[in-house]
């Protein structure tokens, strides 16, 4: 490792923002300098730094998230964020608005939405995705299938287009943060090592500060050098990769084993799911099969061999290949990225659309924050009490620490208190907390959502999200 190199040529080792990344956050700060403007406020020293977190859930917290951003949008307060950071499901939801440049500017959420509402992409188009990342003769696991898998059935749209993360860097959005783990910290439970993000510009492990840029993910380093660049990842593999079916009863039904030899197969959901018939029929297979089914994971080519750092996992610096997994396994809210305090974050706002515990997120950052000694406010376990019937919003401050507003998805508020627990059946134990009758529909598993059931999920966030505005201005205004 030599700083002599160019930035694009070696790994960068450093817990400080790119400079990219900070002449970003200086034009984007402009931008929100006028929007106070144009809220009647003159603010002549420094604008808040503000990050808008969103959850894993599926395809819940996908729809959530539309909800949330749509109802922000209406409101004008979208020209506040400088971070807009996801995990899971809300990173499905991320790329979809990402991929129109202006998408805070306009009408880009209801687009989604009406896709979501609309027919599934006819798998021959997945097919023919999957064909062409093949042809490109780079790395192909199931990750490609995953994230095709993804856009044509959550999202409902694949595009023949390759779009990269290093294209959705545009003031007039919030600066996009995506969220992934390493497989081998998780199983070792090495929290310093474990976070992975990916943004515009560049991306890396949080914890450790260690960083290439973002258009040389896939490539391949030696000795924190990059010695063969390779194309840039497709965002559709970003979706795969941010995909967990791990111990979800999904797996008792989505069982899969392609070979070249195997022949067409068909996929319909088991009758206790509530979703319009579901088929998948493969008539062709890539000649790369057999792929089997497992937790899916991007290989990444690892630039970490230059560490001396005891605290880096010897496997991890060694190894050929590192694997990125859903972030929702270890922590399910995209914290880790913003307590770095190089952004120097005043407010996060966290949208928790969580299966359980509504404030398993919050203590789990805390705990983060505690072990890596980065500020953090106190939060009272005495909050947990609450996790049966969790208000609207929660906000924790503390001395010199971010503050926290915090949105359980169903609270109170938007569910008239109806709350009731019900057994999920399957390999997974436990029980689900949910909000109302009508909250039966909405576990991770399911694929598809019927409209009624997207214009349900989308009116409940945009109830909750009108409850909390005015909480959200007078904090901003404070």
């Amino acid at each position: 490792f030599s700083v002599s190199r160019s930035f694009c040529q070696t790994v960068r080792l450093s817990h400080s923002i790119n400079n990219e990344e900070g002449k970003y956050v200086t034009l984007r700060k402009t931008q929100i300098k006028k929007w106070l403007k144009g809220q009647g406020f003159n603010c002549e020293l420094d604008v808040p730094n503000i990050a808008l977190l969103g959850s894993g859930g599926g395809e819940r917290a996908a729809v959530g998230m539309l909800g949330s951003l749509r109802q922000l949008g209406q409101d004008n307060l979208l020209g506040s964020l400088l971070y807009m950071c996801g995990v899971s499901g809300t990173t499905w939801c991320m790329s979809s608005l990402y991929s129109d440049p202006d998408w805070s500017l306009n009408k880009r959420c209801d687009e989604v939405i009406k896709t979501l509402k609309g027919p599934t992409v006819n798998l021959s188009k997945a097919v023919e995705w999957l064909k062409l990342r093949k042809e490109e003769n780079q790395d192909f696991n199931l990750t490609d299938f995953w994230g095709a898998f993804t856009a044509s059935y959550f999202m409902k749209e694949v595009s023949m287009h390759t779009r990269c993360l290093s294209e959705d860097a545009h003031i007039t959005n919030p600066y996009p943060i995506y969220s992934a783990i390493e497989l081998d910290c998780r199983k070792q439970d090495d929290t310093k090592g474990v976070w992975f993000e990916m943004t515009p510009y560049e991306s890396g492990f949080s914890g450790l500060g260690a960083f290439i840029p973002t258009s040389c993910l896939g490539s391949k380093f030696e000795g924190g050098a990059l010695i063969e660049k390779r194309k840039e990842m497709d965002m559709v593999l970003l979706q795969g990769s941010d995909v967990s079916l791990q111990n979800s009863s999904f797996l008792g039904w989505f069982s899969l084993s392609l070979s070249p030899l195997s022949p067409p197969i068909s996929l319909t959901p088991p009758p206790s799911l509530c979703t319009p018939p579901l088929s998948l029929s493969l008539s062709t297979h890539p000649p790369t099969l057999p792929l089997s089914l497992s937790t899916p994971s991007l290989s990444v080519p690892p630039p970490l061999s230059i560490f001396t750092d005891t605290n880096v996992l010897s496997s991890m610096a060694s190894k050929e290949k590192i694997h990125l997994v859903d972030a929702g396994l270890k922590f399910n809210s995209p914290y880790l990225p913003v307590l770095r305090t190089s952004r120097d974050v005043d407010l996060i706002i966290s949208l928790d659309f969580s299966e359980g515990d509504p404030f398993e997120t919050v203590f789990s950052a805390k705990k983060y924050a505690l072990q890596q000694k980065l500020p953090f406010p106190p939060v009272k376990e005495s909050v947990r009490e609450e996790k049966d019937h969790p208000q609207g919003c929660y906000v924790f401050e503390g001395q010199n620490t971010p503050t926290v507003m915090h949105m359980p998805l169903f609270n109170l508020q938007n569910c008239q208190g109806q709350f009731h627990t019900q057994a999920q059946s399957g390999p997974r134990t436990g029980s689900i907390r949910t909000a109302g009758p009508e909250c039966k529909k909405f576990y991770m598993i399911i694929i598809i959502f019927y409209t009624r059931v997207t214009n349900w999920l989308v009116a409940r966030n945009k109830k909750g999200d009108n409850a909390e505005i005015m909480e959200y201005k007078n904090i901003f205004i404070n």
